[in-house]
């Protein structure tokens, strides 16, 4: 970002008065980009035949430059980026043709006559520069000019900085909330992303008057193993069945870890009879998906799945939610590996 601000002097200049008027803009935390303007604002009554450029890196990609793209002005982004190399205030206050030859820089416009400027800097880390133009006078900035300018960049550094930290926390809140939906192990949602896709496509079925069919699949004799084997088995073994549910359901499907060993497969618009054939196809897929773990080798697992569908099963989302615990509960007691229905 680029402003260019004329400023006008008053005569004479209050530096104290100047950094109290920063210093109470900047702790009303304003953004940013309203800091940088309101210290442009303040200096605006001190100077005259003066132009300001405000450039600030892009903190995230590219922390330690300038972007071309922000000016069609090549001198001052030229200017700005030996600034930032170089981490301190950059005065030149006469022969700047020779300067820029010197240092490689496209030459300034002939109207300028004397250029001040310094990163704003914060723990070593530069989030942009400073820069002053005279465009009448060689010889325009001194040791006053260098003081303020750097204690004001120093200030907007550190405001910079800040802004970077809140962005940066907001960034991490939001990972931390998509972390907070999948279930570490079997890289499938969780619960709690289960229920708010359960909550969605059932206001949806209810609010279009459509079918919605819930599968609840859990494998059997999971308790056992897990127990006998210990939790490294066991959890190798939700990870199987994870792995071959995915691979083994319809891409309209929700797949997710339920609960504990229990997972859920969402099928919205499947009749009661459909959802029953796509469960017992996934049924069969597990007894052709032997279970391969080092110490055991291969083993056969079973599934047994519970179907539950609204309207026909229940009418809420809650009581569907029981009805299905029931369909699992009834799976086992026949004997396993089977599909039940209610």
């Amino acid at each position: 970002m680029i402003i260019i601000i004329l400023m006008k002097r008053v005569q004479p200049v209050d530096w104290s008065q100047i950094i109290s008027q920063v210093d109470r803009m900047i702790s009303k935390k304003h953004a940013l980009s309203n800091v940088t303007a309101g210290a442009e604002k303040i200096l605006h009554k001190y100077y005259k035949n003066t132009k300001v450029f405000v450039i600030l890196s892009d903190a995230i990609d590219e922390p330690t430059g300038i972007s071309r793209a922000r000016s069609a002005r090549s001198f001052v982004i030229d200017f700005a980026s030996l600034v930032t190399k170089k981490k301190k205030t950059v005065i030149v206050n006469t022969n700047l043709p020779g300067f820029c030859k010197k240092h490689g820089i496209t030459p300034a416009q002939r109207s300028i006559r004397s250029v001040l400027g310094t990163a704003m800097q914060y723990q070593n880390r530069v989030y942009g520069v400073l820069i002053l133009e005279h465009v009448k006078e060689t010889n325009a900035f001194g040791q006053k000019e260098e003081k303020i300018i750097s204690m004001i960049a120093h200030r907007l550094a550190t405001e910079a900085a800040y802004a970077l930290l809140v962005e940066e926390n907001c960034r991490l809140e939001q990972e931390k909330k998509e972390l907070s939906l999948i279930d570490p192990l079997t890289q499938m949602p969780n619960r709690n992303f289960c229920d708010l896709v359960l909550d969605m496509e059932f206001r949806k079925a209810k609010g279009y008057t459509r079918q919605l069919s819930l599968a609840v699949v859990a494998p059997d004799n999971y308790r056992s193993i897990n127990s006998k084997y210990g939790t490294e088995v066991g959890n190798a073994l939700l990870v199987h069945v994870a792995a071959t549910l995915k691979m083994n359901v319809r891409d309209t499907d929700f797949v997710g870890r339920f609960r504990g060993e229990e997972f859920m497969v969402l099928l919205p618009e499947a009749l009661n009879e459909a959802a029953v054939n796509a469960a017992d196809r996934v049924r069969n897929a597990f007894e052709d998906a032997p279970f391969v773990v080092k110490r055991l080798g291969r083993k056969k697992v079973t599934i047994s799945i519970g179907v539950v569908t609204y309207p026909t099963s229940a009418e809420s989302l809650p009581t569907l939610l029981e009805q299905a615990d029931k369909a699992l509960k009834r799976a086992k007691q026949v004997g396993r590996n089977q599909v039940v229905a209610l």
